[in-house]
């Protein structure tokens, strides 16, 4: 008999620790599924956060100002250039060739109060006219890997105010820019805008301004 009841025991205590291992791996098995459901929630929160205006706009800022130095760079060039004498203006235009692609090139080109380009038609090479590439490809926002149509409902939503805002934040960026490259050291006036666009920004006044006020026809 007292064989049989340990022999008995011996089974009840091996389904107690069989249960007690089927127990922790239900109990692990939730555990995982609860961290992995606070990750997912954790990343379409990290998404969601872009569906603000300010916030989407605090990404954009960041993604100009990691470019910075590279257009400062570029900028403070213009010092070792003499600029020809019949440059009236100096025009900083922003092509965004694809919105939904996010991405901004910068050229400068030298112009007349007419809206002209003006070309150096001598062989002095020292003299400068025409057009350089300020930055290209800079890419000012960045959409997460599962960002789809929830982004572009917000970003269609609130389209007129978003892209008003980035058209700022392009202009500030520059105008920063500039600032730090010196470009206030070089006399002739200086404006930025985007391409086909009604007005410009005045970076010597930081202040926008008309087509009639930029040029005189």
């Amino acid at each position: 008999m007292k064989k049989a009841s340990l022999v008995i025991f011996s089974i009840l205590l091996l389904l107690g620790l069989l249960g007690c291992e089927a127990e922790n791996k239900k109990a692990n098995s939730e555990e995982k599924t609860v961290k992995e459901d606070e990750e997912t929630i954790k990343e379409d929160e990290e998404v969601k956060s872009l569906y603000t205006i300010d916030s989407y706009m605090k990404s954009v800022e960041e993604n100009l100002e990691a470019k910075s130095e590279t257009l400062i760079s570029n900028m403070q060039e213009l010092h070792k250039y003499t600029i020809y004498s019949k440059v009236e203006l100096l025009d900083f235009v922003a092509f965004v060739d694809d919105p939904s692609e996010f991405d901004l090139s910068i050229t400068m080109f030298s112009m007349d109060r007419q809206a002209n380009e003006v070309f150096n038609k001598g062989t002095d090479s020292t003299i400068f006219a025409g057009s350089l590439d300020m930055i290209e490809n800079v890419r000012y926002t960045h959409l997460l890997g599962n960002q789809t149509d929830d982004f572009w409902d917000f970003y269609e939503k609130n389209e007129e105010e978003l892209n008003l805002a980035e058209k700022q934040a392009f202009a500030t960026w520059v105008a920063d820019c500039w600032k730090k490259a010196d470009g206030q050291a070089i006399k002739l006036p200086a404006y930025f805008s985007l391409h086909d666009d009604y007005e410009s920004f005045d970076l010597k006044k930081n202040q926008w301004v008309t087509d009639d006020e930029k040029w005189s026809y």
